[in-house]
């Protein structure tokens, strides 16, 4: 195998040797995060072959201090090397490779009078896992593992395959061990994904696969892409993908390919542009003898999320401007602690500050608020106080923001209802007149009972024990006039004609589209006389997608 060249060793830029590296292109190694704490560069060494060579560290897993995930980094020499890489195991082969008790070889650099490499001889399993990150590694007698074995490449000597790197060692009085830890090729992967590229992986071409990960590089897994993963596999995740390139392998390396082309067929619509035409551009090049994807609707708008949360003390609440960006959270104000008099004047002030990174974009405001704050005329604030530039100018919806905590119960019952009204694709409103006599557990068990109502239509505010049963049933989508009725008679009162527009407008509409159509009312009941009514005038429209979650500010997190 070439005399092994692609193993070497690392160190310090001053300093003493480190641990090891593997090779793995002609200017790229691979070494554990730990040993290269605090360094941004090193030496790095191919034993007897060419030494002190210095190197950038140009990529870091997640790892920080010991028991982290993801202990993994890279390193770039100044000039390419003239050795063969290492020969990298296909991660689905791992189970077959180490059945039957089979023997592996690691080669580290403990600290030794003769400054040479030193060898162990291994075995692993991956039904002798830990936290799902790491194999156990137990040495054969004679052999034992110490200080200077971490980023060894655990290889077989047989045919030259990585299967892992050595990253840590449970070390005894004498600083040597039988017992010790490996990560897996299929979990260094996870944090240096650029690694699928060298990797002899059996789906697509390496070019088809190298142009999709760079085509979706730094694509985070959000909650749409949860919901389309689900919808095509019909299996619950066991670990959640940590990018959109993830859940490609997870598709690709498990399933069959017509799986594969169905979720890139959903992916595109979570894309940007111009990304979103590259994937089309890549699907038409590389997918071409499968059966097309089908047409993909608009991209979701962005949006400027509003949370405000009551503390419990002071009449007072913490006020936090999110950002919604293409599926994820975008650019976020630090949370302000203000009185509720100054409530309006913080929100403008921050959505203000805001708003440059959706200004361009189709995008909307989400006011996320207490039950008793859902029908403040939250449109008529302003996105520009200085110009009195109304935020009605977009849309403007309301939310719980009880379901914005990761661990509501109200969120779940409302992901259940909101998946069942995107399945059906339109809204199907229940109409509920301001002349319903139904009470609070009246009301509660009707919904109860109803789990396909997702959209309700009132025809006035409605009163605070039903808007609490809505909520708790998980009703994601909710219109209402915020025009009192005080009629005797409610067979002809105004608010019935609201009520019966009100619904006629959004009957046949996508769930999707309903913030530009209660926009569309809005405008509309500005151009319509004072003295008439109007279903878009003081309208309220809560709009709950529990996908658009940003990351709580740190003072809410659970």
């Amino acid at each position: 195998m070439d005399d092994w060249q692609w193993r070497a060793w690392v160190g310090h830029p001053v300093g003493r040797k480190l641990g090891a590296a593997f090779l793995v292109t002609p200017t790229q190694l691979v070494t554990c995060a730990h040993t290269l704490k605090g360094l941004d560069e090193a030496r790095v060494g191919f034993p007897g072959l060419l030494e002190d060579l210095r190197a950038s560290v140009v990529h870091r897993g997640s790892w920080s201090r010991p028991g982290d995930l993801g202990d993994v980094a890279v390193l770039e020499l100044d000039e390419p090397v003239p050795y063969g890489p290492a020969r990298l195991a296909d991660p689905e082969d791992l189970p077959a490779l180490t059945s039957g008790g089979r023997a592996f070889t690691a080669c580290g650099f403990p600290s030794r009078k003769d400054d040479s490499e030193r060898y162990a001889a291994v075995t692993t399993s991956p039904h002798q896992r830990m936290r799902r990150e790491w194999w156990e590694l137990r040495t054969l007698p004679g052999h034992w593992l110490e200080e200077g074995f971490s980023g060894s490449a655990v290889h077989d000597e047989a045919t030259g395959e990585v299967i892992g790197m050595v990253t840590n060692a449970e070390l005894g009085a004498d600083r040597r061990t039988t017992l010790g830890w490996m990560l897996p090729i299929s979990r260094i992967r996870l944090y240096w994904e650029d690694l699928d590229d060298l990797l002899p992986l059996g789906w697509l071409t390496p070019p088809a696969r190298h142009e999709l990960r760079r085509l979706l590089d730094g694509v985070r897994f959000t909650d749409p892409l949860a919901r389309d993963l689900d919808d095509i596999t019909g299996r619950p995740l066991v670990e959640t993908p940590r990018s959109a390139w993830d859940s490609i392998r997870h598709i690709a390396e498990g399933w069959p390919a017509d799986r594969l082309v169905r979720y890139l067929g959903t992916l595109g619509r979570h894309l940007p542009e111009p990304r979103r035409h590259r994937l089309t551009a890549w699907t038409a090049r590389h997918l071409h003898a499968a059966d097309p994807p089908r047409a993909q609707p608009a991209p979701e708008p962005a949006s400027v999320i509003v949370r405000l949360e009551r503390v419990t003390f002071g009449n007072a609440f913490d006020v936090t401007v999110h950002t919604w960006i293409d599926g994820a959270e975008g650019p976020s104000q630090r949370t302000e602690r203000v009185p509720e008099r100054r409530v309006r004047t913080a929100v403008e002030a921050s959505v203000a500050r805001s708003v440059h990174a959706v200004v361009g974009r189709d995008w909307m405001i989400e006011f996320a608020v207490p039950e008793t704050w859902l029908s403040k005329p939250f449109e008529e604030w302003y996105v520009d106080r200085d110009h009195k530039i109304p935020m009605r100018r977009y849309p403007v919806v309301v939310r719980d923001v009880e379901r914005l905590r990761p661990d509501s119960i109200r969120r779940d019952q409302a992901r259940q209802r909101w998946r069942l009204l995107h399945e059906r694709g339109r809204s199907d409103p229940q109409r509920i007149g301001c002349d319903d006599t139904r009470k609070g557990t009246e009301f509660q068990n009707w919904l109860e009972a109803n789990d396909d109502f997702c959209v309700l239509v009132y025809g006035c505010r409605p009163v605070r024990s039903r808007l609490a049963a809505a909520l708790n049933n998980g009703v994601p989508v909710m219109l209402w006039t915020r025009t009192a009725c005080d009629a005797p008679d409610h067979r002809t009162c105004r608010n019935h004609r609201l009520l019966d527009d009100l619904a006629a407008a959004v009957e046949r509409e996508h769930p999707g589209d309903l913030p530009r159509v209660a926009l569309t009312l809005r405008k509309k009941a500005l151009a319509a006389p004072l003295d008439q009514p109007h279903c878009g005038r003081d309208l309220t429209l809560l709009w709950d997608d529990p996908s658009r979650l940003p990351d709580p500010p740190l003072a809410m997190e659970v």
